[in-house]
Formats: C-alpha cells, structure tokens, sequence
C-alpha cells in the first residue's frame, strides 16, 4: 500500500497520523523523539499507554503460547494422567515470613515508624538530656544590653514608601516548644537523678533499626531497578512534598523531567546510562543484607516491626545473596528471619541447625544465642532455650564488667599524666564546647542535673534486659506447658499440630476423660471439690513433686521480670497510691487496669493523687501482669492484692509517645480474664469479704499493707492493720510472720492463713463481680425496654487463650480446694 492507516505499525510501533484520527480519540502528548522506538524503551516508561494493536509477530506469539501449554496438557491428560484427588482437595496454604510470627511485635508499633530520622534523632537527645523534663523554676530572662548594638541600615521597600512588601525574614523566636508527656509529680531528693522519659538503651535501638532499615531499602531498590543514589533521591523527593500536603514537585531534577527536560541525557530518565553490572548489584545486596543484620542483631523484635512496614524488596533480598555466597553469615541469619514457612507453624516448619552453624562459627555475637533461645521456646525447648539466655546474660555481663574495669584504668592513667601539670583555663577561641553548651560570663559555674545511670557510658547493654525478660516468660510458658501436658495425660488426649489457625483449648475437650474446664460452674472450674474431676485433676497435679517443680519455676519467672524492672526507675509520690481501706484499692485498680485495655470505653476512675512516672519500655505491661499470674498460680492472693495496685498505677503513669503507641499485653488480657471467669464461675470467691461487714478482725501481714501504702518495711502502719472475717467472733490480732507470708505453724496458724487467704481472693474478685452484675442488669433493662443493640466485636481477646483454661484448671486442682 502506498500510504498508512491509523493502525499500520511501523518497526513495531503504531503511529498515529494527525490527519486521520477520530475526533474522539486522544494521542500522546509525549515527545517520541527524545524515547527509545524500540519495545523496550517503551517498556521501561510506564507511564505511556499501550496501544491495543501491535505488531502481527507479537500476536502470533501470544496466540501460541496459550496453545503450545493447551496442546501439551491435552497430551498428558491423553497419556492417562490424572490429578489426584487429595491434591485437588487440599486447601491452599497461607506462607508468610518467620519474622512476623515473633511474640510482642504488637507492643512495638508507634510513630518511630514513620518519624523523620533527624526528628527522631533529635527526639532521642532530648531524651538523653536531664534538663529535658525538670522542674522549671523562676528565672530572670537573660540580661540585655543598656543600649542596643545598631544595626545596619536595611532600607526596605515599606520605610521607602514603595508598592513592594518588607520581605526579609522574621525574627528567629527564642525558644522552641515541643510537645512532651505529662508534667512529672515534684521530686522529693533534688540529689536524685531524674530519669529519663523512655529507656535509652531501646530508645537507641530503635533508632539505629530505622537508620539501617531505611538504608537498605534504598540499596535494595537500587538494586532491583538500576537507579543510582542521585535518581533515586529526586525521584523520592516529589513523593515527599505531596505526603506534607504541598502539592507541588521538589528538586530541580525533578521539576525538569515534569516540564518533559532531561538535564541528564539518560535513557529513560532513571539517572544511568547503562545497566549495573550483575557483580554491582551483587554488591548492593550485600551491603543491604548487611544492614539488615545489625538491624536484627539491634532487636529483633522491633526490627521485625520495620521490615513489615519496608519495601518488599527486602523480603528475597538475602536469599538472592546465598546464591552467589552461600556462605554469608549476614545473609543466612536474615534469610532465617524472612524464609516463608506455613502461617502458625513455626515450630513444625523451624530448626535450629542453621543458628547452631552460626553459633559456632561466631561464638562471640549473644544475639545468635538469643534468638535460638526464642525459637527453643517455640519449639517447647525450654530448658534449652533458658540455657541460652544464661549464657547470652552471663556474657554480657561479663563484658560490661571488662568495659568498665577498662575505662577506669585508662581514667587513672590519664589523671596521672597531668596530675604534675598547672591547671590553666583552656582556651576556647570563640568554638562552643563538646557538650554544645557554655557557660555566660560572669555567672560563674553552671548547675546542671546529675545524669542517670542508664545515660552514662557504663550502663547495661540492651541486650541485658531483653535474655532477662525473655529468661523470665520461658519460665512462664515451661509452667503452663508442663501443667497441660500432665492435663492431657490425664485426659487421655493426643495434642494435634495447630492447623487453620485453631489451638486447642482445655473447655472444648471433646472425648475426654473428664471433660476438662467447665464455663460457668459455680463450684469452680472443675466443679464440686468432691466430684471424681476434681479429685482426679488434684492427684495428679497437686503432687509434691510436681507441685514443687512447678513453684520453683514461678519463683524464678517473678526473680527475672523482677530483674527486668529494676533496670527502669520510678519516681514515687511519696504518699499512698490510692486512698481509702485495701478493698477500695483493689477496686480502683481493677477499674483503673479495664479502662487501660485497648478497646475499652469505660473511663478511668479520678485519682487525687498525682500520677507515678516510670521509664518507659515496650515491654514493661507485659513483665507487670507476668508477675501477676505468677504470683496467681502460686496461690498468694495475700502478696497479689499490692502488687496489683502497684502495677495498674505503673501502667497508668506509662507513656511512650511520641515515639511508642499504648502496647498490647497478652499477660494483662490472660490475666483480667482469669479473675472473670473465676468471678463469674466461682461462688466462694464472690461472699462479702471482710470490708464488707464490721463483725470481726484478724491482723493482715504488715509487709502487705506497708507495700500498699508506699511506707517503708521498718515503719509501723498505725492504721489499717486488720482484716474483717466472719468466723468464730474471736478477735485477738494475730502477729505477722517475719517473712511476711503466711506461713502455717500448727493447726491454728494454717486455718488463719487460709482464712486470710481466702479473704484476699474475695476482695480481689468483688469489683469483678460487680462489674458483671452491672452489665446484666443493662443487658436486662435494655431488653425489658425493647432495645436492640448491636452486639460489640470484642478485640480483648488473649492471643494465647489456651493459657486462661490451664491456669483455671491449676487454681481448680491445687488452690481452691483448700480456700473452700
């Protein structure tokens, strides 16, 4: 033909002729010239429209491919093959990452995630710095000059009577205000070092994590598209002003590729003439694999948190480096963390071998031996896995006492060298000091605060209290384990993998021997303390050894959450936590923790009292409510009562932001719902207690009461001393046991323990019963009135609800029995 039509292709390419295009149809405003006629330069602009006819070869092949595979599965299917049944009715499976299945990812999320780095950098120096949330006090404003310096005459379009406007910048204002927590409550020693608002060494972490995270996305990207570190920035830029709202393009190079320039020559716009090399993009993989290993070595867990909310280009970054170097020590401990296993099998799809080679190829780095000693407990390894965490304490302590030891030699030495020389003032030449501050003329030395000791330079690494928290919830988990295996046992039922996301729980025991857990029972969990269950369940688990097994890890469980909580400081009120007799504060403190939980509508009761200020740290709610069921499987509602006081005040004076968002606490859930269905199933627990009448006394253990009232051990409480029983009328007070336990003597001593026992328990649950009775009657009332409401999606629901039932069935066999 002679001349083209609208849809003859030319090389490839359709070009559309001006002269004949329909009046509807709409032709690229892109200059061709400056693009690549070939596909692949088509390829690389995404932006430009494909048109729908192409090239006779093209369709030619796309019309084969779809025969040739027809053709060759008809051919297999003739060959008599055949699908399998159990293939076609197996159901897919979900595979995700293995990092995303590590415990507390929940209590690590914030806006760390997404702050600016420099912000947050400068976040955490005011964090750092002690003057940062101290007392103000009134002080003279700085002196000023009699006379003011003139300054040079400006002359502006406005003193000049001109049409144009002054456009000189303001003044700089004096001062910047940040937003900070809540005023802290004044602090009794001024000697006392304040602390600062959230932990320094996770604080670092944190920082450091999102640093090297973002710096190998960005190598990873490179990586993957060919960009360089310039084109990559500008690209960036534009994506930067518009999430601020701006709506306009930043960068020079970007305004130019907007008004279709290219200052660069490249092809393609991307910043490079030509492809990397595959040994480059080898190598930028490496350094971002690199970067993701510290980031992981840092903690784990908070750099679990960042990956999940980086490029997706990180996910098969470092098994693209094993296939160059298999060996990478870097990229094997990061693949290890972002292999795709079956979603809730870890221990099923998880081994150890490739931390073991690890572990003794790089005997020196304790975070392969923490992160072996997690998934050791994944795999209910947990002797092995508190074994790790051991070691990786042990040897990190030992470090921090060599560095220490170390600087103070090295300090000693250099106060010897110039012990001999005169002391003569330095000169500055107008430079600032290292410290960023100085001191005015004339107002001699500067009073600055002491510095805490997480601050300084010999505080504990991070790694120290993270194997102790970590020590401390393997103890936990090796109780609940070893409680319901020996419940199965009994049971006579054969623990199944989890699979679809069910695990089984001890209430829905189907084919049991005795049942299990009963919802609802007022006689308890395991109903009537006479009834063959219970006895049953009580023979088994009440056993001297067993029991003694049991206590002994509970004991070091509260020993290592006790530890990780030593390493944050509180400021105290100095006076009582809450006011009025230990009843009430049970009660405020129920009230106070339910309005803390996430969802939670109800408002938290007022406190006089000004709050306590305590350092933060993601996991400081999780090791608190530990403590509490530990204390709850050992039976001590005596010890329980205090602690829980302290702790819901604790929680209440927490605050992370702007950095941290409120964690979410599988302990706390697992906790307030054992107390709930213990109120609600339990009709022992729920008599009036002592508060509630004014019959008779019994003295409480005085350790119990000076806890609650903040006074010290040696200080005589004068005043809410005893406990109201209703007994044999007998009220002659009974003396403390100098451990502060109950502790049974003989056939009296023990029935009066038991009895305060007791007495604690019902006080513990009364606010939770009432709280249920309000419930129902406005679920009552409501109906009575004929109000339909929609029923609310409870999001309060443990993530390990198979502790609450094991928990319940320990307290219904060991505890109980004897309270009743």
């Amino acid at each position: 033909m002679s001349s083209f039509t609208e849809d003859d292709p030319v090389d490839g390419v359709t070009v559309p002729i001006p002269l004949l295009t329909p009046p509807t149809s709409v032709t690229p405003t892109w200059p061709l010239s400056s693009r690549s006629p070939s596909p692949r330069g088509l390829d690389d602009v995404g932006s430009l429209p494909v048109p729908e006819t192409t090239s006779h070869a093209q369709k030619k092949k796309k019309k084969k491919k779809p025969k040739k595979s027809k053709a060759k599965e008809e051919g297999l299917q003739g060959e008599g093959f055949q699908p399998k049944p159990q293939d076609a009715e197996k159901p897919a499976i979900l595979c995700i990452s293995r990092n995303k299945h590590w415990r507390y990812i929940s209590s690590y999320h914030g806006p760390w995630l997404q702050l600016p780095l420099e912000l947050l950098e400068s976040l955490l120096a005011l964090n750092l710095d002690p003057n940062t949330l101290a007392v103000p006090e009134h002080r003279l404003s700085p002196r000023l000059p009699s006379s003011p310096t003139p300054l040079p005459s400006i002359s502006s379009g406005a003193q000049r009577g001109s049409p144009y406007l002054d456009l000189s910048p303001p003044p700089s204002p004096p001062s910047v205000s940040i937003i900070m927590p809540p005023p802290l409550p004044p602090i009794g020693d001024s000697g006392k070092p304040t602390p600062p608002p959230i932990d320094p060494g996770v604080f670092r972490s944190v920082t450091a994590i999102r640093q090297l995270i973002d710096e190998a996305s960005d190598l990873a990207v490179r990586a993957a598209s060919g960009l360089s570190s310039a084109a990559l920035g500008n690209i960036r830029s534009p994506t930067a002003a518009s999430g601020y709202g701006l709506g306009m393009i930043s960068g020079p190079w970007a305004t130019a590729q907007s008004l279709g320039i290219n200052p660069m020559g490249d092809q393609g716009g991307n910043g490079r003439n030509t492809a990397m090399s595959a040994m480059r993009v080898h190598r930028l993989r490496a350094l971002a694999v690199q970067r993701l290993a510290a980031a992981y070595k840092a903690d784990e867990i908070a750099a679990s948190v960042m990956v999940m909310q980086g490029a997706s280009a990180l996910d098969d970054i470092a098994e693209r480096v094993l296939r160059v170097d298999p060996n990478d020590p870097d990229a094997r401990y990061v693949h290890f963390f972002h292999e795709k296993i079956p979603s809730r099998q870890l221990a099923e799809s998880t081994t150890t071998h490739v931390l073991d080679e690890l572990i003794a190829a790089y005997p020196q780095r304790l975070e392969f031996y923490r992160t072996r000693g997690i998934v050791r407990c994944f795999r209910d390894e947990y002797q092995l896995a508190a074994r790790d965490f051991t070691h990786a304490l042990k040897e990190a302590r030992n470090l921090r006492k060599a560095k220490h030891s170390h600087t103070v030699a090295t300090d000693s030495d250099r106060g010897m060298k110039t012990r001999g020389k005169k002391g003569k003032k330095a000169k500055t030449h107008g430079q600032a000091p290292p410290d960023g501050t100085a001191v005015a003329e004339g107002d001699g030395e500067a009073q600055t605060l002491p510095l805490h000791p997480s601050v300084l330079p010999d505080a504990p690494e991070p790694i120290e209290p993270q194997v102790l928290f970590l020590r401390g919830a393997a103890y936990l988990q090796n109780v609940v384990f070893l409680i319901e295996n020996a419940i199965l046992d009994l049971e006579d039922i054969r623990k199944a993998p989890p699979g679809d996301g069910t695990e089984l729980r001890l209430c829905y025991i189907e084919n049991g021997k005795y049942g299990g857990v009963e919802i609802g029972n007022p006689n308890g969990p395991l109903g009537a303390s006479s009834g063959p269950k219970a006895q049953a369940y009580r023979e088994v688990l009440n056993s001297t050894a067993f029991r003694e097994q049991i206590c002994a890890l509970l004991k070091k469980s509260i020993r290592d959450h006790e530890k990780f909580l030593s390493h944050f400081d509180t400021l105290d009120a100095q006076m009582p936590i809450f006011g009025g007799n230990l009843a009430q504060r049970t009660q405020y403190a129920f009230l106070l923790t339910e309005s803390l939980r996430p969802g939670s509508h109800s408002q938290p009761p007022p406190l006089n009292a000004p709050p306590t200020f305590t350092t933060y740290h993601p996991l400081l709610v999780e090791s608190h409510f530990s403590i509490l069921l530990a204390t709850l499987l050992l039976g001590a509602f005596g010890n329980l009562l205090p602690a829980f006081a302290k702790a819901a005040t604790l929680v209440d004076g927490l605050e992370g932001y702007p950095v941290f968002l409120p964690a979410r606490s599988m302990a706390q859930a697992e906790f307030i719902e054992v107390l709930e269905r213990l109120a609600g199933g339990w009709d022992t627990g729920i008599q009036p207690h002592s508060f509630s009448s004014e019959s008779l006394t019994i003295t409480l253990p005085n350790p119990i009461v000076q806890e609650v009232n903040g006074l010290d051990a040696s200080t005589p409480s004068p005043s809410s001393t005893t406990l109201l029983l209703a007994g044999d009328g007998s009220t002659t007070p009974q003396p403390p046991p100098p451990s502060g336990r109950a502790t049974p003597q003989g056939t009296t001593n023990s029935c009066t323990a038991l009895a305060e026992n007791l007495d604690c328990a019902r006080i513990l649950l009364a606010p939770v019963a009432q709280r249920q009775r309000e419930r129902s009657e406005k679920a009552a009332t409501e109906k009575a009135s004929g109000i339909e409401k929609s029923k609310a999606i409870n999001i309060n629901i443990p993530l390990h609800g198979p502790r609450v039932e094991i928990v319940l069935a320990w307290l219904g066999a060991v505890h109980l029995p004897e309270l009743d």
